[in-house]
């Protein structure tokens, strides 16, 4: 059977809409119109043979509105896309954030495979929805209709945790639902509704792997429901055990993905200049850093004793190989701190980085319930999920031509010393990936403890209200690590080695110089010349292992009903009502190290901090016209909330639509709406974390390692939002089972909580924006060691597009009278027409670009075209569905002018560049399922990726000054995966 949706509302101002879709289709587009085109061409083909067809034989209708207010036969104007359980089952995943992310209306979510090198964020292996493009906190994601507390301090929800056999659908609203919801629900909700009835036992058991033998994974779950006490008692239980391998290399060893084999970056040109015509950029292959090998490479040197360190230095160009050796470095054409050619394959790091993470996750979910009287339930729920993540090999710990080495140090070859002394050098700078140590790691555990208790029923008064009221508690407690973290200090000393000439070994100088107040008895001489050259003591006194521990607490008290108080002429006015009190605070702890910035990652802060927040909402549905003959129905629908934060006061929401039917097979909708998303506990408290990154300053006109510290702003405002959408909704009667929805959307958003790429601050500064320069921090000599970011109220933010959505169901009896079985086709596009960073100096339009790639900051990316098109044959027990999923091509950066010659003058806003294209992809995937034994087992294979389609070709961003592989990790990297198992039913 097919489920009907109810797409509501969307939001904005429509606009001009011809060069926006015509941009946006591309390839992939083409592909998409040509699905669309068919289904309406055999939809039409067959409308006379299937005219006597009853709707009901082809139509299960499932209630989705997007409001709290639920009527039957209501749609309301917010639009809804809906997975049912069926499509779940026909996708087989074995984590639901999987399947919901494959909706077109989801961009950028971060999921263990795309966010699988993150260190100092702590957040790798999270799986965590971002609606819009918009940012995973501005997406309000609820259990059966209540919150989850979040598993990060920016309150992002980890969809690990949600108890996934016992799903029986996933309902996404589209456009903004504040008033409705609460805040964080700026761009939409979405709403993971349980089956809490089910009656039975059931249990899955499914494994797979990709086709290059990587990667394998299982999940083992277990649900069970029963009714008590004469059936007004109900008892319901699921566990689940989910395990992947993870792929912790680019590159499998004896069998490669041929696509993360060969290095390719955008550079700089090392040709250019500004008046030969040549693109200022380069896509290029065979690029790779110039300031750093596994075993340690002079970059530079004082030209003349006592002075700044310089290329121009006789020792430039050594580098040193297994043992120590020294050997000549070939440095290939030089573009900043990249190189195209030369001896690319030592400084190569792009393999090093994980495709996918590996993760253990275990969730646990039990319910009770019992009618205490005929329409008064009490309720209780409790719920545990414990999700591990490992990875073993984010990056090496990199000092990019930062390692001083002072002359005398016994571990200098003598060849390199002699140069030394003949030039009277006294020292030199290395730049190392420090191949004797152990790779940056991240080994993140977190556990989720959530109870609910609560009453529900109804009362007749002249007519029939339902209420309900509950309590929530819940606890999220992350523990955090990185390993084989440096410890800077510790490298320092022990980087300085000299010959203890009274025992004759190595020594560290803090342990020879006469002041006996510096003295580190621990401190092991390291020698960062060379592979094989430390021993494990050397290794494990420069590295140690981060942490941090975070608790996150969330209650929430709230109570509310709904009813038909009076009818007009008409139909009954609905009202929903109700109240909520809401609690977060955040307490924690973190290594002495952490807390003294000492590490090269990482480096995690106790953050510490609470606020509560009160709502009470009121919303309405008055019927205003029905049965007449210029409107079958005209509902108006409106939302306020009232909103108290303890942190920045009060707040008011609101929402107002019209759904209007002038005919039975047509259906307008129009929404207007004030949303917003208060400060988080991250925003407010965050006590800081930092992370090490190459960064260029233009004021010295050279690129250096710099830490960035994030830290928290407790002077935050709420962000505020109005949204419009306008749609039309077609479920033609000479078609039965057909629909087919169009909404436009329109989000504009002010006082935007962000902080700008810490590369912003300084770029900004050097154009004279003097104000972001206080958060600059320089060393001794001038040269930045540091940039502080904090968010704060600083951009507006734009969002705009369209969402298109079909589904068809019929007979193939209805073609030919003697086939059989059914075929059910679903089409979802989302074409995204704007989205926008504006802050005091410029406008980035994010839509159709990779993002990470600017010159300019603008945090918010998204592919112009995102699309799924499912088609599902079902003859008796059996069924097979083809999906087909995809993007349309990109741009690196819409600022960027792509030329190979006679390029015009480049400019910081718009840079030249050779290749600003990034290809299309589509990707299909099969499943087939068999239902036996009268329908207590089915029997199911999936296969994603069938074709075995490489992700796009997509360069490496210039500024990181290394490269780990991860510049594609929104497609799908993996490959074929096969998939197959069991369900059971008792």
């Amino acid at each position: 059977m097919m489920t009907k949706l109810s797409s509501m509302d969307l939001g904005q101002d429509v606009s001009p809409v011809t060069a926006a879709v015509h941009r946006a289709l591309g390839t992939a587009g083409s592909t998409l119109t040509v699905v669309i085109a068919s289904l309406c061409v055999t939809g039409i083909a067959i409308a006379q043979e299937q005219r006597e067809t009853t709707p009901s034989d082809l139509v299960a209708e499932v209630t989705v509105t997007g409001t709290r207010i639920v009527r039957d036969g209501y749609e309301a104007p917010t639009p809804v896309s809906v997975l049912g359980a069926e499509q779940l089952d026909a996708m087989a995943v074995t984590n639901i954030a999987d399947a919901v992310n494959r909706l077109p209306a989801l961009a950028g979510s971060l999921t263990p495979r795309n966010n699988s090198a993150q260190v100092s964020g702590g957040t790798a292996g999270i799986n965590m929805l971002n609606l819009r493009a918009l940012g995973a906190t501005r997406t309000l994601v609820l259990l059966d209709g209540k919150r989850i507390v979040g598993t990060t301090l920016n309150g992002g929800v980890d969809i690990n945790g949600i108890p996934n056999q016992l799903i029986s659908r996933v309902d996404v609203v589209t456009g903004g639902a504040s008033a409705v919801y609460g805040s964080d629900a700026l761009s939409g909700v979405v709403n993971f509704v349980l089956d809490k009835e089910y009656t039975g036992i059931k249990a899955s058991l499914e494994g797979g792997m990709t086709s290059k033998r990587d990667n394998e994974q299982y999940l083992v779950s277990l649900t069970a429901g029963t009714p008590f006490a004469g059936g007004r008692g109900h008892f319901l239980f699921s566990g689940e055990h989910a395990y992947d391998e993870g792929i912790l290399e680019g590159r499998d060893i004896g069998n490669p993905r041929s696509w993360a084999e060969t290095p390719y970056m955008v550079m700089n040109n090392p040709h250019y200049t500004p008046t030969n015509g040549l693109p200022q950029l380069l896509t290029a292959f065979n690029a790779a850093p110039n300031n750093a090998t596994q075993g340690g490479l002079i970059v530079s040197c004082p030209s003349v004793p006592g002075g700044p360190a310089t290329t121009d230095c006789p020792l430039r160009g050594i580098q040193f190989l297994q043992g120590g050796t020294p050997a000549a470095f070939n440095f290939g054409e030089i573009g900043g701190s990249l190189m195209m050619g030369g001896d690319w394959k030592l400084t190569n790091i792009q393999q090093v980085g994980p495709l996918a993470l590996e993760m253990r996750r275990q969730t646990g979910f039990s319910r009770v319930s019992f009618d205490v009287t005929d329409s008064t339930t009490v309720f209780a729920e409790f719920a545990l999920a414990h999700v591990t993540s490992i990875n073993a090999s984010a990056a090496p710990v990199f000092n990019l031509g930062t390692v001083n080495v002072l002359s005398g140090n016994p571990f200098i070859p003598e060849s390199v010393q002699a140069l030394m002394t003949a030039n009277d050098i006294p020292s030199f700078m290395l730049g190392s990936y420090n191949g004797d140590a152990a790779l940056l790691g991240a080994h993140n555990k977190r556990q989720l403890t959530r109870y609910v208790a609560g009453i529900e029923g109804s009362f007749d008064a002249g007519t029939t209200w339902n209420w309900d009221a509950y309590y929530v508690y819940n606890e999220s407690n992350i523990t955090i690590k990185s390993t084989g973290n440096q410890v800077t200090a510790n490298h320092r000393r022990a980087v300085d080695a000299v010959l203890d000439t009274a025992s004759g070994v190595i020594a560290c100088r803090v342990n020879v110089d006469a002041d006996p107040a510096n003295d580190d008895p621990a401190c092991v001489p390291y020698n960062p010349m060379g592979l094989g050259v430390n021993s494990a003591a050397a290794i494990d006194y420069v590295s140690e292992t981060g942490w941090a521990n975070i608790i996150l607490d969330q209650e929430v008290i709230a109570a509310s009903a709904r009813g038909e108080p009076f009818s007009t002429w008409a139909d009954p006015v609905s009202v929903a009502f109700g109240i909520e009190h809401r609690r977060e605070s955040v307490r924690g702890r973190a290594s002495d190290i952490d807390e003294a910035n000492g590490f090269f990652a990482g480096n995690y802060h106790a953050s510490r901090g609470k606020y509560d927040v009160t709502e009470g909402f009121l919303e309405t549905v008055v019927p205003l016209a029905k049965d007449l003959p210029f409107a079958r129905s005209l509902d108006f629908n409106a939302a306020l909330r009232y909103t108290d934060y303890s942190t920045s006061g009060d707040v008011v929401t609101w929402k107002a639509g019209l759904t209007y039917r002038p005919i039975d097979d047509v259906m307008f909708r129009v929404t207007r709406s004030r949303d917003i998303r208060a400060p988080n506990l991250g925003d407010l408290f965050n006590a800081g974390s930092s992370g090490t990154s190459n960064m260029f300053d233009p004021f010295t006109n050279s690129s250096r390692q710099v830490i960035s510290v994030v830290s928290g702003n407790p002077n935050l405002d709420p962000e505020e939002a109005d949204t419009t959408g306008v749609g039309i909704v077609l479920t033609p009667s000479l078609l039965p089972g057909f629909a087919l929805s169009v909404d436009y959307y329109d989000i504009k958003i002010t006082d935007a909580i962000s902080s700008l790429p810490s590369q912003q601050y300084v770029t900004r500064c050097f154009e004279g924006q003097t104000a972001l320069c206080g958060f600059i921090h320089r060393d001794a000599d001038g040269f930045i060691d540091l940039v502080s970011v904090q968010p704060a109220n600083i951009l507006a933010q734009n969002a705009s597009g369209f969402d298109i959505e079909m589904s068809y169901h019929f007979p193939l009896s209805s073609l030919v009278p003697s086939w059989r079985g059914d075929l059910s086709l679903r089409a979802m596009a989302t074409i995204v027409d704007t989205l926008e960073t504006i802050d005091s100096t410029t406008v980035i339009d994010g839509a159709g670009q990779i993002g990470g790639f600017g010159i300019l900051g603008g945090n918010l990316h998204t592919p112009d075209l995102r699309y799924i098109g499912m088609a599902t044959y079902s003859n008796g027990p059996a069924s097979v569905t083809l999906t087909m999923r995809g993007t349309g091509s990109m741009l690196y950066n819409n600022a960027f002018i792509e030329c190979v010659s006679s390029c015009p003058t480049a400019t910081p806003e718009n840079p030249t560049i050779d290749n600003n294209h990034v290809d299309s992809v589509a990707y299909y995937d099969l499943a087939l399922n068999y239902r036996t034994l009268e329908d207590r087992a089915e029997l199911f294979v999936v296969i994603e990726n069938v074709m075995d389609k490489d992700p796009p070709l997509i360069a490496g961003n210039r500024g990181e000054g290394f490269y780990v592989g991860q510049a594609n990790v929104n497609y799908d990297r993996l490959g074929r995966i096969y998939r197959t198992g069991v369900r059971l039913k008792f």
